[in-house]
């Protein structure tokens, strides 16, 4: 397998996967399907069919990763309980009927009014950041765009203030120190205590603010959000509005700034998008397939699961590999070919089952929205450095800055 040797460096914590994951996932795919990794201590599952199993299994592949299946997984640690009791409470991490019971309160609350207003926020928000840059021919999209977009649009829906979006994103930044799986010398669980701490004071504030002066945005929705008798509690909403606004920056600026970069990378594809407008829609899904922004999740066997000529015991940390399933050649032929023709909607960046994306809709819009006004505002765009340098973590993808030029005359 190329860029891999007959005794694979199967370390997924090594700076060079960090970098360039997909020739392991190769290897692991053909060679190792569902593979135990000393490096993670859990079982790594690579191809396509298995990935998808494993989300539509959600009894025997459970998501709750912090109401602890066995005690091999317990600690006593204040920063590993201060990061359980506030992501316990996440959406992602619940199983039915808990977890089913949150996604329609949450689900009530994006209102069709919401959704129709979304396109307009985001364009004017894409226009109002490229007018900041596009007389100086130059800029770090990371910064100056992936980042401030998306966040600036979630926190608008939730009635945040613009101007608190540069600490959020220091506490998000620490918080995303775990849920990535950051491979540098970082404490991870320190790092998450630390962020989470200033995110919850935060989000608490904010709720006692909107309950005196309640108003027609998400957080206030959250609030009074009920189905069938049924509400959020205070600590559901404050742990949620943190999942909403985690997510709806983090992974939308990995897809943005990830996509623009192969388009830039990809010249005959990116001229072929700029002379068919209609292909903008399954450009983004061909992006999401190519490299998306979550590689994998993360469950936890509730049974002994006898699989591919293993058995995956009871409480073993069981990694289904969406980014490998995304390249996996039984389910997309030439799945290393950026094919903005392909038709990909099977990908599996967004999860799968009843964990699909709640929040899958906007990052597309985003997406679109972003591609579109980007090639028609900037021209001669190129990138100003061929050597990209991506976040070194396992369970988030992006880079960590995208420097580009364009032509001003």
């Amino acid at each position: 397998m190329q860029g891999m040797s007959a005794d694979p460096d199967l370390d997924f914590k090594s700076w060079r996967h960090a970098q360039d994951p997909f020739p392991l996932y190769a290897w692991l795919r053909e060679h190792d399907p569902v593979h135990w990794s000393e490096g993670l201590n859990a079982w790594v599952v690579t191809r396509y069919a298995d990935v998808v199993e494993i989300f539509n299994r959600p009894a025997a592949f459970s998501s709750d990763r912090f109401r602890k299946i066995d005690e091999r997984h317990a600690s006593q640690r204040p920063a590993v309980r201060a990061v359980a009791d506030v992501l316990g409470q996440w959406l992602v991490f619940r199983d039915p009927p808990d977890h089913d019971r949150l996604r329609k309160l949450l689900q009530s609350s994006f209102t069709p009014k919401q959704l129709a207003s979304s396109r307009d926020r985001i364009q004017k928000t894409v226009d109002a950041l490229l007018d900041r840059v596009a007389a100086r021919g130059a800029m770090d999209f990371i910064r100056e765009l992936a980042f401030p977009l998306p966040a600036t649009v979630i926190a608008g829906l939730m009635g945040v203030p613009e101007e608190d979006l540069e600490q959020i994103k220091g506490w998000s930044d620490r918080l995303a120190a775990y849920l990535g799986g950051a491979v540098d010398e970082r404490d991870n669980f320190a790092e998450a205590s630390a962020g989470l701490a200033g995110l919850v004071d935060y989000f608490r504030a904010l709720l006692r603010d909107h309950e005196r002066h309640p108003r027609d945005d998400l957080t206030s929705l959250l609030l009074r959000a009920e189905v069938e008798g049924d509400r959020l509690t205070r600590d559901e909403v404050v742990a949620n509005c943190i999942l909403l606004l985690f997510a709806g920056h983090e992974t939308t600026t990995n897809l943005i700034g990830n996509g623009l970069f192969h388009l830039l990378r990809h010249p005959a594809q990116l001229a072929l998008l700029r002379s068919d407008e209609s292909l903008l829609h399954g450009a983004v899904e061909e992006l999401l397939r190519y490299d998306g922004p979550v590689p994998a999740t993360m469950k936890i066997a509730t049974g002994d699961i006898p699989w591919h000529g293993r058995t995956i015991r009871r409480g073993d940390i069981v990694v289904p590999f969406m980014a490998s399933a995304n390249r996996d050649p039984e389910q997309f032929p030439d799945p290393d070919t950026l094919d903005l023709r392909r038709q990909p909607e099977r990908h599996v960046a967004f999860a799968s089952g009843i964990h699909f994306c709640l929040g899958a809709w906007r990052a597309r819009l985003e997406a679109r929205v972003v591609f579109g006004t980007v090639f028609g505002r900037l021209p001669q765009l190129a990138l100003a450095s061929e050597a990209p340098r991506w976040k070194p973590m396992i369970f988030l993808r992006g880079l960590e800055a995208l420097p580009l030029t364009w032509d001003v005359r």
